[in-house]
């Protein structure tokens, strides 16, 4: 009985936490220096790491093929929250925990796209630069969520 409160706990805090990532002020909150709707994240990144135009560039290349990488795991996480509810509704423990599983699954591998460009973006980085990079380690988690990475 507790597993299964705890099960559909889950399931209902991913579905609430889903919802507020399509936020106007980009990003649920992941990071206290955002301002609602008036900077792109490509701007908060250049502003906290003071990038010139080639890094710039090579720091938004590095964000969009990310991005593509993370679109087809951002959809299989949308069905995984469609299927852990169907079966939460459905009350078959063994289907709940299956769907839980697969879940959990496209989360780890969003979660290793999100840390594999930021290890990239780090290593573009000069020394000073690496020095500020913790502002944008905070940044990253969910940031491939969206359908734009840079809203």
């Amino acid at each position: 009985m507790w597993t299964r409160l705890i099960i559909v706990g889950i399931a209902v805090s991913a579905l609430a936490f889903a919802q507020g990532k399509g936020s106007k002020g980009g990003g649920g909150g992941n990071s206290p220096m955002m301002q609602p709707g008036s900077v792109s994240r490509m701007d908060q990144f250049t502003q906290i790491l003071k990038l010139d135009k080639d890094e710039k560039k090579a720091v938004k290349t590095i964000m969009d093929d990310a991005q593509k990488e993370a679109t087809p795991v951002k959809d299989q996480m949308e069905k995984g929250r469609l299927t852990i509810a169907q079966a939460v509704a459905g009350g078959k423990q063994e289907e709940i925990d299956a769907a839980v599983k697969t879940y959990a699954g496209s989360e780890t591998q969003m979660a290793g796209i999100e840390m594999n460009a930021f290890a990239k973006i780090y290593n573009a980085l000069d020394k000073e630069q690496q020095q500020k990079s913790p502002q944008i380690y905070q940044m990253m988690p969910g940031i491939f969520k969206g359908k734009n990475w840079n809203q």
